[in-house]
């Protein structure tokens, strides 16, 4: 019955100091999750950036 008792406050110790368990661990997961975002927006800037430069190479070319 100890054991029993001991393994289950082991389990709950172990699971309870997970990152979300702290307001470091969670600044640290939003954190990342903050910079995926900026990556992918700063990728879609240079999509967006590369598709204007070719409306407007095709712009010129129509009007010469």
């Amino acid at each position: 019955m100890k054991v029993v008792v001991l393994l289950l406050i082991l389990s709950v110790a172990l699971t309870a100091c997970g990152p979300e368990s702290s307001p470091e661990g969670r600044m640290t997961l939003k954190l990342n999750e903050l910079k995926q975002q900026v990556d992918s927006l700063k990728t879609q800037n240079a999509e967006i950036k590369d598709s204007l430069a070719k409306i407007n190479i095709t712009l010129k070319a129509q009007k010469k």
